[in-house]
């Protein structure tokens, strides 16, 4: 299709239809004045974070990228668009926006999370249902999205890595200050150093060994010359909580490489962290950090009791990622490799229960874990956990501890 050809209001509606039925995102083509030509689909769900499409189209502020060339923006509030700017040597002609489009569901802690810092005029509720119309497209897609329009359009190939990237911001006044170097030189003139990278790794390997004891001595009694580092020039609460964030980040790393399943890491990982912003005085923030290495090391520790072949690590590692949903001894047999047979022989001659049981077993423990921490009614659980029924699911509780899931609760209080 040759540039001039743009100008047929017929292939402009047969484009944006087959691009938006082939990878279900909203198409839209723009003249110079910012003014929607027409799109696809006609109608759609209305941006509810800027008062007008202009507003926006200032902000992706593709017009400024060289003609021709698919763009992959990112805007703060994490919506993707492609855009493609329309003209030739001699006259500007407009700009195909495809998007916008998401990587992931966005949860609502972020959606919590982008009003408090924008501070938008716009309902929880409505921002939520924006979200949840968005089309989800993942990074590759949406770049391979990109180079099927440029070249449905121009006939040009282009490699992902020649696709142009850009995160787009409602403020763009990010200014760096000081040159790291020069912050060296002050350092030595000072004669003030940070803290040895040594002792980090002496305390960071206590954590992927789960050895708490060793842990505990070296946080009592830090053998360290040097300084802390700061991490904020305007508020010494938010450079302590900057370093427990860091903290927090390296040990998860090395509790995985300890052998601590990545979901439960980054799960603890975000649990902590979440908590660092609820924290007002810089001092609870040394027993803070301190507990959240703990946990971490007790998890690798009780991972290290449990040395099992790769089979049977595989194995529960599926079930702990899918114990929402209903899991077979079939299931398990493809996911290894192996008869269902042999499997359930070595499973119980290894963890010393049969896969069946062990199954339950996490069922009421991670049961134990919502009748401890939420208030969601007895009738969610069991269902989410794929029991028969309340008879059912209080059978097996008690099985495995002695008590019924409403005695449980009572007893915590909730």
């Amino acid at each position: 299709m040759e540039i001039a050809m743009l100008r047929n209001k017929e292939d402009i509606e047969y484009f944006s239809r087959l691009i938006y039925e082939t990878v279900h995102i909203p198409v839209s083509y723009i003249n110079k004045d910012l003014e929607v030509i027409t799109g696809f689909p006609a109608i759609f769900t209305s941006n509810p974070l800027y008062p007008s499409y202009v507003e926006l189209f200032q902000q992706l502020d593709f017009f400024n990228a060289p003609l021709n060339v698919p763009v992959l923006s990112t805007t703060s509030f994490l919506e993707n668009f492609i855009s493609i700017k329309v003209g030739d040597k001699d006259e500007l002609h407009g700009a195909w926006i495809l998007g916008p489009s998401v990587y992931s569901p966005i949860e609502d802690e972020t959606i919590y999370g982008l009003l408090n810092d924008f501070q938008v005029r716009v309902t929880v509720n409505t921002l939520k249902e924006y979200y949840k119309s968005l089309s989800i497209i993942n990074k590759l897609t949406l770049l391979h999205t990109g180079l099927l329009a440029t070249y449905l359009l121009y006939s040009k190939r282009l490699a992902v890595t020649e696709v142009i990237q850009r995160e787009t911001t409602l403020t763009n006044n990010v200014i760096i200050e000081e040159n790291p170097d020069l912050q060296v030189s002050k350092n030595r003139r000072e004669i003030s150093f940070h803290a040895s990278y040594q002792w980090e790794q002496m305390v960071m390997q206590c954590v992927k060994e789960g050895r708490k004891e060793n842990l505990i001595n070296k946080l009592i009694s830090p053998d360290f010359e040097g300084r802390i580092g700061v991490l904020s020039k305007k508020s010494h609460l938010r450079s302590q909580k900057n370093l427990v964030i860091s903290v927090i980040t390296i040990a998860t790393r090395y509790a995985i490489d300890g052998g601590l399943h990545p979901e439960l890491a980054y799960t603890m990982s975000d649990y902590y962290i979440q908590g660092v912003e609820d924290i007002k005085e810089a001092l609870e923030l040394q027993t803070y950090v301190r507990e959240a290495l703990y946990a971490f090391t007790d998890r690798v520790n009780e991972i290290k009791q449990h040395k099992y072949t790769t089979p049977i690590n595989e194995c529960q590692s599926y079930i702990f990622k899918h114990l929402y949903e209903e899991i077979t001894l079939g299931q398990m047999a493809k996911v290894v490799n192996m008869h269902q047979n042999y499997l359930s022989a070595l499973f119980k001659k290894e963890v010393g229960m049969s896969i069946t049981e062990y199954i339950l077993k996490q069922k009421v423990e991670e049961a134990k874990r919502l009748l401890t921490h939420s208030d969601y009614p007895l009738s969610e659980i069991y269902t989410w956990l794929n029991f028969h029924d309340q008879s059912h699911f209080t059978k097996v509780f008690k099985k495995y501890t002695g008590t019924t899931p409403k005695k449980f609760k009572s007893k915590k209080g909730i």
